[in-house]
């Protein structure tokens, strides 16, 4: 299961907790009691537990968001710290490493809507436009904003291959 690529640990990670969920929802519906031995669901009725492992897979799938935007967003500023680091090139030479390091410090703060940008052309623009998608469930599971309407519903699978497509590209 452990990978190189920090997209597919999480990805992998959340499968197994996802179907962990299905295997103790079957468990309850077919009442095979020896097997929720040990558990929080141990004198929890059939519908309380479901209701629990309902919303616990609801988190779980949330959780699998963030944790593939973290990555994701993390891997972009990487790579514009790398492409960056022609900086240290520049001549005269005393004022390439100031420059750098100014600009490997400034890219931390960059608003990912320019980061985006600086793709178009060299990414498919509906993947940048998915990557937006992406972010924008991202923001609303992290800040849960009352005055602002949820976004269509998303789901790992999609924030996965969005994710790993775009950093296949780079």
């Amino acid at each position: 299961m452990a990978s190189e690529n920090p997209l597919e640990s999480i990805w992998e990670t959340y499968v197994v907790t996802r179907d962990c969920l299905k295997i103790a929802q079957r468990a309850i519906r077919e009442r095979h009691g020896g097997l929720l031995r040990n558990t929080e669901f141990v004198g929890d009725s059939p519908k309380d537990a479901s209701i629990q492992i309902r919303e616990s897979r609801r988190r779980a799938d949330e959780s699998a968001i963030l944790s593939l935007w973290v990555v994701f967003e993390r891997t972009l500023v990487a790579l514009w710290q790398e492409k960056g680091r022609k900086l240290l090139e520049v001549q005269p030479l005393s004022l390439a490493q100031p420059l750098y390091e100014k600009y490997e410090t400034d890219v931390e703060y960059w608003r990912i809507d320019h980061s985006l940008n600086l793709l178009k052309g060299e990414v498919d623009g509906s993947l940048i436009g998915y990557v937006r998608q992406v972010k924008q469930y991202r923001d609303w599971i992290a800040h849960r904003n009352p005055r602002k309407p949820q976004p269509a519903n998303l789901d790992p699978k999609t924030a996965y291959t969005v994710s790993y497509t775009h950093l296949r590209a780079h």
